[in-house]
């Protein structure tokens, strides 16, 4: 990630990083900032060999979880179903107006900010046909593999790692083929980490 750290902060899209990074770390489900980085990490890679435009989608990986900066704090930590339901939809209606707060202030034309507000939106409860969108939902999960994002969720949620790795096999389900191809290439390391431990 340290490569991928310094390439990005001398990018275009840093000041919308160090925006973004103020709602991010409000979340209180996991490390958001972690997951975040993961996320641009897997657009950058994805968009290597898929068409996209990187343009819309690396402000929407760095904006697609603000939204948990405004979601109260009782449909966060919780452990009822409904509750973490109602979370989960509360990121995806309150991050509209904050992205469009942190785009506007960084001088984004109107229609650009709605573009990257109707991809951040389709990165849950959507099976969207737009490419950008569908990408979006990939690096979402792609970063769920890796590894600093992963360790870093198996602590928030209290998980062992092989029960994480279980789930996270099980549990994502890609558009694109290289998004697939990376998932599998970095749960198996994921796994291959796990059994040395043991």
């Amino acid at each position: 990630m340290r490569k991928l750290r310094n390439n990005f902060m001398k990018s275009k899209y840093k000041k919308i990083w160090d925006e973004a990074q103020k709602y991010l770390r409000k979340g209180l489900n996991k490390d958001f900032v972690i997951h975040t980085e993961g996320v641009i990490k897997a657009t950058e890679l994805i968009l290597k060999n898929e068409k996209g435009c990187a343009e819309l989608l690396i402000p929407s990986a760095i904006l697609h979880d603000v939204g948990w900066a405004d979601v109260p704090k009782n449909c966060q930590r919780t452990m009822d179903k409904k509750m973490k339901l109602r979370g989960m939809k509360l990121h995806i209606e309150l991050a509209p107006r904050i992205i469009n707060n942190i785009l506007c202030s960084l001088g984004y034309k109107s229609a650009d900010i709605k573009k990257i507000i109707e991809i951040v939106q389709s990165h849950k409860f959507k099976k969207p046909k737009n490419l950008n969108k569908r990408i979006l939902i990939d690096a979402d999960q792609l970063s769920d593999a890796f590894k600093k994002q992963f360790y870093s969720d198996a602590k928030a949620y209290k998980l062992p790692p092989g029960k994480l790795l279980v789930f996270r096999m099980n549990d994502n389900v890609f558009y694109t083929k290289t998004a697939k191809n990376i998932f599998i290439k970095e749960i198996g390391m994921r796994g291959k980490e796990i059994e040395n431990i043991k």
